[in-house]
């Protein structure tokens, strides 16, 4: 069998690693925030780590203050403007992470998950994490799990499933999206970027949607990203190969299976990497109410994408 298991144990948390021994390919996630926090591939001729993680040597560390790498954004993303919302005419106001006023990428990033299930065979290596949330923030009294499933497949493939079911006796909002970093070259400046998309949500100065849908798509056909800043969010075509990033010598595919309609893309300071953030609806969606999923009593909600690397011959 080619794939096997490894667990780590940090002061607080756990990193397991899915492994495809016959490749060589490691991919590393942390129980705290169920994080997709490393992916090493055998390039050409060399090792590779194609996700830019966090450094746990020193614990959890200023994992906000770092950009949220990898974070599972629960449950809302982006941004909540001015950490406020009405629901069912009832006002709540967030108490997690603030960022320049606003409420930023959830509550459950640093949420403890315990592990569900460790599991190999002749296709893949799986792991199932679970969170139960108990309404533990005042701006979001409603109780739900969250059951992630991490799956290292043949072929360089990684799909990430995740299971939300509402535990109350009513309906309540909910948001979900990732916040993995990726890279192929030492900076992103030299990589390119193709997106179906079927138009860019616009924004305003904040950052926060105006609720136009414009009808473009700098990304078409595949563009060198050079000195271009992107926090942009798309409304994606989930047809083949929606996200491609490629160089000369590789490519990283990313694309939606079920229930993320939208995607994101920014590029932090260092211009290290790209976040490329599947998201179920655009940011302030409690507030603007697109892409947001009312989930009615103990309903469940799936949403899936995939990952997949490819050297190009």
């Amino acid at each position: 069998m080619s794939f096997e298991i490894q667990i780590a144990s940090l002061s607080h948390f756990e990193l397991v690693r899915l492994i495809d021994t016959s490749t060589k390919t490691v991919i590393e996630i942390a129980t705290k925030g169920a994080l997709l926090n490393s992916w090493q591939v055998m390039g050409h001729s060399k090792s590779m780590e194609i996700v830019e993680g966090n450094d746990f040597s020193k614990g959890w560390g200023d994992f906000e203050a770092g950009g949220f790498k990898g974070g599972k954004m629960s449950p809302f993303s982006c941004r909540i403007q001015n950490g406020q919302y009405t629901f069912e005419d009832k006002t709540y106001t967030i108490e997690k992470f603030y960022h320049e006023k606003h409420a930023l990428h959830g509550i459950l990033y640093d949420a403890l998950f315990s592990v569900e299930l460790t599991e190999t065979d002749d296709q893949g290596a799986y792991l199932h994490l679970k969170y139960h949330y108990e309404a533990t923030d005042k701006g979001f009294p409603f109780a739900y799990t969250v059951l992630i499933k991490w799956h290292l497949l043949k072929n360089n493939v990684v799909t990430a499933e995740t299971i939300i079911t509402n535990l109350t006796d009513s309906t309540i909002p909910m948001m979900d999206g990732w916040h993995p970093y990726f890279k192929l070259d030492a900076s992103v400046n030299d990589t390119f970027i193709e997106l179906k998309a079927n138009g860019k949500i616009e924004y305003d100065e904040m950052l926060l949607p105006t609720g136009k849908i414009l009808d473009e798509n700098e990304f078409a056909m595949s563009k060198k990203i050079g000195a271009l800043h992107l926090d942009n969010c798309y409304l994606v075509n989930a047809s083949a190969n929606t996200c491609v990033l490629e160089n000369e010598k590789y490519q990283l595919i990313v694309q939606p299976l079920m229930n993320y309609p939208y995607l994101q893309l920014y590029i932090p300071a260092d211009r290290k990497s790209i976040a490329i953030e599947n998201l179920s609806g655009i940011p302030n969606c409690f507030n603007n109410k697109i892409g947001l999923q009312l989930m009615k009593p103990h309903q469940n909600l799936v949403l899936k994408t995939s990952y997949q690397f490819i050297i190009k011959q």
